[in-house]
């Protein structure tokens, strides 16, 4: 069975499961339809639906799974628009281009004899509690590859850790016209963001490790963008339009790699006039860094990266620190990367997915399908 990846990823564009509120249920019967003649289980978590969908059966089974939500948007970013070798659209690239591929793989796939089954899931923009997790705990499979727009050049491999704080700062309060502003709260709040994004951004770790071993695989481990940051994504304080603020809270996303300490990262936030709280902490998840043993992760990753080279691509090992569905599988010691089409101005106005890389991408799933029974 034939399926366009292109008008397929059209079609989901255009269903709402922006995020909040979350709603896959449309989406979800779409694919019901679309995959009537197979076996498809609905899993309902607090509202959020995802679909299961039985390929074929084997000794070993393989998922390939992404995520049906996406981030909101105004209404016009869900009617599709192809320009230039791109399709425009929110979700084009995160994630509906990915299980537009899927899609299209599995469909046109002949009878490889292994086990495959697809997953469709809510719920990943905010956590994935609700979606994979869910979905993975009923489904247990021996490998899952994660449609996430990397490149078809491209295997993410290892996903930095997230430290959530807030960080409130104290000054001296006094009327505008009397009491320097530089000594309030915001003042020193302001100094501390601009201060804090510099050290991140430049801070580095010995991932020689990392290097070296990915090295040894003939594979190149690439750094996306940055190996930390620090994004102050909220701050309150004050009481009064001409009053100096004696207080000031900062409420941070910080991101960093598995190869840069806690401790050094806790220290420089705990500067003077500082109070620290942690909000939350998610550790790496990836390879050489969960408890996912390492020779199952190389059978994956040889797995993924020979279907790549199918196409004469020379794979690359990524590391970013984005945060996705992963560590749902993972935490079950089970091996799970991801790959996906890739595209630009994700979670943006002008998001997008190449035409090309959605075409690429089915034939390298569908080649990672039938690889899997060497896996």
């Amino acid at each position: 069975m034939e399926i366009d990846e292109v008008e397929l990823t059209k079609a989901l564009i255009k269903i709402d499961t922006r995020n909040p509120p979350g709603d896959t249920s449309q989406a979800v019967e779409f694919l019901e339809n679309l995959f009537s003649s197979f076996k498809t289980r609905k899993y309902v978590s607090e509202g959020k639906e995802s679909l299961l969908v039985e390929i074929s059966k084997g000794e070993k089974t393989l998922m390939l799974s992404s995520h049906l939500d996406t981030v909101p948007c105004g209404e016009e970013l869900l009617n599709p628009v192809a320009v230039n070798g791109k399709l425009y659209g929110r979700g084009s690239a995160d994630a509906k281009g990915c299980v537009a591929s899927i899609c299209s793989a599995a469909l046109s796939l002949p009878d490889s004899g292994i086990g495959l089954k697809l997953a469709f899931t809510a719920d990943e923009e905010v956590g994935g509690k609700n979606g994979l997790r869910k979905v993975f705990e009923a489904e247990k499979c021996d490998a899952v590859v994660i449609g996430e727009p990397t490149g078809c050049d491209s295997i993410n491999v290892i996903q930095g850790c997230v430290l959530a704080v807030d960080l409130e700062f104290e000054g001296k309060d006094g009327h505008t016209a009397a009491r320097d502003s530089r000594e309030g709260a915001i003042f020193r709040a302001s100094e501390f963001i601009i201060h804090a994004s510099e050290f991140f951004r430049n801070l580095k770790g010995n991932y020689e490790s990392y290097r070296s071993l990915f090295e040894g695989l003939g594979i190149p481990f690439t750094i996306k963008t940055w190996e930390a940051a620090f994004n102050p994504s909220m701050i309150e304080g004050g009481v009064k339009r001409n009053v100096v603020a004696p207080k000031c809270r900062l409420s941070a996303d910080i991101r960093f790699a598995p190869w840069i300490g806690i401790e050094d990262i806790l220290r420089f936030l705990k500067g003077d006039g500082v109070r620290l709280t942690v909000c939350g902490f998610l550790s790496a998840y990836g390879m050489l860094c969960d408890q996912v043993p390492l020779e199952k992760d190389l059978k994956l990753l040889k797995t993924i990266s020979e279907a790549i080279m199918d196409e004469k691509i020379k794979p690359k090992a990524l590391f970013t620190l984005g945060v996705g569905d992963s560590r749902h599988v993972r935490r079950f010691g089970i091996p799970a990367f991801y790959f996906g089409p890739g595209g630009g101005d994700l979670h943006g106005e002008d998001e997008f997915v190449y035409i090309s890389e959605l075409r690429t991408a089915t034939r390298i799933y569908r080649r990672i399908a039938e690889n899997f029974r060497r896996f």
